[in-house]
């Protein structure tokens, strides 16, 4: 009866053992992915858009919401809201992989992403609603026919109340006002010099103080010009300053820096003004819009997500600009210059005498993708080093393959680089490494109970083999003993009948398990005393 249990508890875990695996397949297989191509075309044309639904069963249907931008694209059939909805629900059989293809016509110039919104889900998975673990976006780049006119000057600039400082010229991007405390919103006549240009203009409302409001002037083409109106709202009681006072400049710890009272900084030389519409302006991958406080005045800036940087658009008078590091601390902006592996970016910051420097390298100037930056070089200029930060938030001195431009960390910082990159690697394949890793466990213990149980059934063999050979010698029918008895016999060291050959012919082995109290007997064979 023993073995039999033994037998019955091994197959027991087996069935365990299998629904739990059952279960964890179940979960780790129910997954799905989408992937939105990308076009690119002219105004006029049709382009097509394909969602692809990759999941680890065969999918039952889904609805797919994907945005876009409806001054750029539109779909060929339904209405152009801005979001169009991908329907794999046309009743047929589905695989693990199926595609949906939708047609569109640009209508306008410019960018635009398309990527996964609202409530898409899968509807059937292993008959399970299962949400979409992953998707990445498509883009749409939409150029204008050489037809277009590239004109996005304006012709005419006009404010009430208050007079524009310096006058009007189309090629003048940049002017100054000022307006008594009790105009609460600025009025700006602007008229494009193309009548095929679109402006648009924003920061009218005056509020105390320092005001900046943007014209932005937009060609047939897509090329964007912007006009920028720089308002100072005079306090209760405050006289109008004379055009020479306005021009006083407050320097900063910078001394190649000066910020301007119209709200303009000027760096080495050149006077920039700072751009808050960033309509027409590609942002960095990693950052995002966002309120910031400059100077005492809420501005729109773009913020890292993980760097923390603030960056700001400068544009210069000629309308040329671009992204400035704005350093908090020092109240300066610094040259925003970026280098790129696949999949992470880095910003290469100034290198100050604050900075500890590694030994063996030598100061200078060096450029790295288009742009002149400060770097560390060894002596052989194979390597370089730069101080900045990942796009992953690490900050701290990195090194540059001159011949390739590969990039790695440096020193203490090379370890935390290795594990953010592992960290980005196991993030793909961890539920994986996760599944596999419980099937090897439950498999070792699977194995070690098989060996367990391998080790008492042949312990119980060789015991019932030994009884079978001493009854044998004995003389002994074992069908009249009883399992304990037996057991016992089993046990006698000298091979002997002695243990079942008591004073009695009889054996007592105790109460039945029906709880009787008298004793039952056995009778033994008469044993001659040779044996």
């Amino acid at each position: 009866m023993k073995i039999i249990k033994k037998i019955l508890a091994f197959f027991n875990i087996l069935v365990i053992c299998g629904c739990f695996l059952s279960v964890i397949n179940a979960n780790a297989e129910e997954s799905a992915s989408v992937l939105i191509s990308s076009a690119n075309g002219v105004v006029g044309e049709k382009i097509n858009i394909t969602v692809t639904i990759n999941a680890s069963e065969d999918i039952g249907g889904a609805f797919i919401y994907v945005s876009y931008d409806n001054t750029i694209i539109k779909p060929t059939s339904g209405s152009n809201s801005g979001v169009i909805r991908y329907e794999f629900t046309d009743g047929k059989s589905y695989g693990m992989n199926e595609s949906l293809t939708q047609e569109f016509e640009i209508i306008g110039v410019g960018t635009t992403t398309l990527s996964v919104t609202g409530d898409s889900r899968i509807v059937s998975i292993n008959n399970e609603r299962e949400s979409i673990s992953s998707s990445s976006s498509g883009k749409v780049t939409a150029k204008a026919p050489a037809s277009y006119s590239s004109d996005n000057t304006l012709k005419s600039l006009q404010i009430s109340p208050g007079t524009l400082s310096p006058a009007f010229s189309p090629d003048r991007t940049t002017y100054n006002a000022t307006v008594d405390a009790d105009v609460t919103e600025l009025v700006v006549s602007a008229v494009a010099n193309d009548n095929a240009a679109k402006v648009s203009i924003s920061g009218r409302r005056m509020d105390p103080g320092s005001n900046t409001t943007t014209i932005t002037v937009t060609a047939e083409d897509g090329s964007v010009k912007r006009y920028i109106i720089y308002t100072t709202k005079l306090g209760d009681g405050q006289e109008a300053t004379t055009e020479a006072e306005s021009k006083t400049e407050a320097v900063t710890e910078d001394a190649s820096q000066t910020v301007n009272n119209d709200g303009t900084v000027t760096i080495d030389g050149r006077k920039y003004s700072i751009v808050q519409d960033y309509s027409g302006i590609t942002i960095p991958e990693g950052y995002q819009e966002a309120d910031y406080d400059y100077n005492g005045q809420k501005i729109n800036a773009v913020k890292g997500i993980k760097t923390g940087f603030i960056l700001m658009y400068l544009e210069g008078e000629d309308g040329k600009g671009g992204f400035y590091i704005y350093d908090e601390s020092a109240k300066t902006f610094l040259p925003y210059n970026t280098v790129a592996e696949p999949e992470i970016t880095y910003v290469v910051l100034p290198i100050t005498n604050s900075l500890e420097k590694p030994a063996g390298y030598a100061l200078t100037k060096f450029t790295m993708n288009g742009k002149e930056v400060q770097v560390l070089m060894d002596a052989d200029r194979q390597y370089c080093l730069f101080y900045g930060v990942s796009s992953l938030g690490e900050k701290g001195w990195f090194r540059y393959r001159v011949s390739d431009g590969t990039i790695q960390a440096y020193s203490v910082v090379k370890s935390d680089t290795a594990n953010a990159d592992v960290k980005a690697d196991n993030g793909k394949t961890s539920g994986n490494n996760r599944f596999w890793l419980t099937i090897v466990l439950i498999l070792g213990l699977i194995i070690a109970a098989f060996i367990v149980i391998t080790i008492v059934l042949c312990t119980k063999l060789a015991k019932v083999k030994k009884v079978f050979n001493m009854a044998s010698k004995d003389g002994v029918d074992l069908d009249e003993y009883t399992e304990k008895v037996i057991d016992g016999y089993a046990e006698d060291e000298d091979d002997s009948y002695e243990e079942l050959d008591t004073s009695s012919d009889k054996i007592s082995y105790g109460d039945d398990k029906s709880g009787k109290s008298d004793v039952e007997e056995l009778k033994l064979f008469d044993v001659e005393d040779d044996k």
